[in-house]
């Protein structure tokens, strides 16, 4: 299975400014499915990391931006194939959906660039 994600131009603007907050535009965007305080594996949300370098079982995810997306392989069950980001209004999160469903409209994006902890 891969995944593909259309990034509109509003979350493109906002990952960027993120992404240039500190460690010079440098970084790997991951998405997830957060499990943590939600139960057990199938209750989870849908989530954006900043990460340095992509973990063991990453695998490269399609996008039109010019930045390097990864997901979990073992996570990939959770999403459609074709998925869209865009901002989610004025709180700074972010709306991920597709065609056949909105995942949340409530997507965190949290830096965990080692530069940035500096």
């Amino acid at each position: 299975m891969s995944v593909m994600i259309q990034i509109t131009e509003a979350a493109a603007s906002a990952l960027a400014n993120r992404l240039v907050e500190s460690c010079s535009g440098k970084g790997i965007i991951k998405l997830i499915y957060d499990t943590d305080g939600c139960g057990c594996a199938v209750n989870g949300v849908p989530a954006l990391r900043l990460i340095d370098e992509p973990a063991p079982f990453d695998l490269a995810v399609d996008t039109n931006t010019g930045w390097t997306w990864v997901m979990d392989k073992h996570q990939m069950v959770f999403f459609d194939e074709a998925l869209v980001l865009d901002v989610s209004g004025t709180t700074g999160m972010f709306k991920l959906s597709s065609t056949q469903q909105i995942y949340s409209t409530h997507v965190a994006c949290e830096d965990h660039r080692k530069a940035r902890a500096n």
